[in-house]
């Protein structure tokens, strides 16, 4: 499943249910990041607890005597979303508690978590209603030091394999402070967003991919300023020396530039050679990053449009349905307000009303 549409199972399973989802992939795939962007998207509060590095007393609370009683309670600790906690405006009413990596937790400490996952409430403090619990897990290979859960905790899971995508990646990329260059390398050889190495051959200096590490990569090469051989150097220990020789080749070796987004939205003729060039030659690829791109960023006035319309006298027909399909897609709340003032519109709109059909 992509993480897309793990997003989405989040999504209806803490609007109807209380059932517990699980989300399995391999290392840097995006699993914590898809608790968070919903959590942001529900616009409800978010806890994510790293339980391995705890132990069962952490979640049992601190003992209290009650010597009127004869009696020991226990203090819920203060990183549980409880009705008490809620009430004291500590957490937000709504919300998602996310236990990370669920099977590197000890098994003394998974037996506590057994109530808090099936009864959701933990020595008679209860979860408040309005919180959900998630966990993510790495896959039971030789690839990860993972405990085997056992039938017992496993059935309280709904288990959701996510792997890695590289539209997905794109998406989440655009949002996100992008490099245009390692994206159109991903377009370019998309096999490259994920490699899984044998355990045997995984070690600090020979690394390989993932969708955790190439975001990374974006963040070094959009921010940082140091010498080519420094920054391979980098790159190398983010996404091991194959993976960056083969980056860093593809840079150097390609025969065409990237159109900035932006100029194409503010100053279409500036780039109108590189467009031309990408669309002669075909390059699908690097075009609908492009289109992604300025989908991104229009908002649909008047100078932009009129850079619109220059843009797409240029793309063949093909092109000119990607960019409004793109623009249907990440904004459709807006989609007739600024493909109205675009008049290629008018001359494709039955063609691409029957393409989204």
């Amino acid at each position: 499943m992509r993480i897309s549409e793990a997003k989405k199972c989040i999504t209806e399973l803490y609007k109807n249910t209380e059932s517990v989802i699980a989300l399995v992939s391999e290392r840097g795939v995006g699993k914590t990041s898809a608790f968070q962007q919903c959590a942001d998207e529900m616009e409800i509060g978010y806890m994510g607890l790293y339980a391995a590095a705890m132990e069962g007393p952490d979640f049992m609370g601190l003992p209290d005597k009650d010597r009127e009683k004869g009696i020991t309670r226990y203090l819920a600790p203060q990183f549980l979303p409880t009705n008490t906690a809620v009430q004291e405006g500590l957490f937000p009413d709504k919300g998602l508690l996310v236990i990370e990596e669920i099977n590197r937790v000890p098994s003394d400490t998974i037996s506590v978590l057994y109530p808090l996952l099936l009864e959701r409430k933990i020595n008679n403090h209860s979860l408040a209603p309005g919180w959900r619990i998630g966990v993510t897990m790495n896959p039971d290979t030789l690839n990860y030091t993972v405990n085997v859960l056992d039938d017992a905790m496993l059935d309280r899971f709904i288990a959701v394999e996510v792997t890695a995508d590289i539209e997905d990646y794109i998406t989440y990329s655009i949002q996100n402070d992008p490099c245009d260059d390692v994206l159109a390398y991903l377009k370019s050889c998309p096999d490259m967003l994920l490699r899984v190495k044998k355990a045997a051959d995984s070690t600090a200096t020979s690394k390989s991919p993932t969708p955790r590490g190439w975001t990374k990569v974006q963040q070094l090469l959009n921010r940082c300023s140091l010498p080519d051989e420094l920054m391979q150097e980098l790159i190398s220990g983010i996404l091991g020396p194959e993976t960056a020789a083969s980056f860093l080749g593809y840079l150097k070796n390609r025969e065409y530039t990237i159109p900035s987004a932006a100029a194409v939205l503010s100053d279409y003729e500036s780039v109108k050679p590189q467009t031309v060039k990408l669309v002669q030659n075909g390059r699908l690829d690097i075009i609908s990053l492009v289109m992604n791109r300025v989908v991104s960023l229009v908002d649909g006035t008047s100078g932009q449009c009129d850079n619109l319309d220059k843009m797409l006298a240029d793309m063949t027909n093909e092109f000119q349905l990607l960019f409004f399909k793109a623009l249907s897609n990440e904004k459709p709340e807006s989609f007739l307000e600024i493909a109205g003032q675009i008049k290629m519109f008018d001359s494709i709109s039955d063609q691409l009303m029957q393409s989204l059909t």
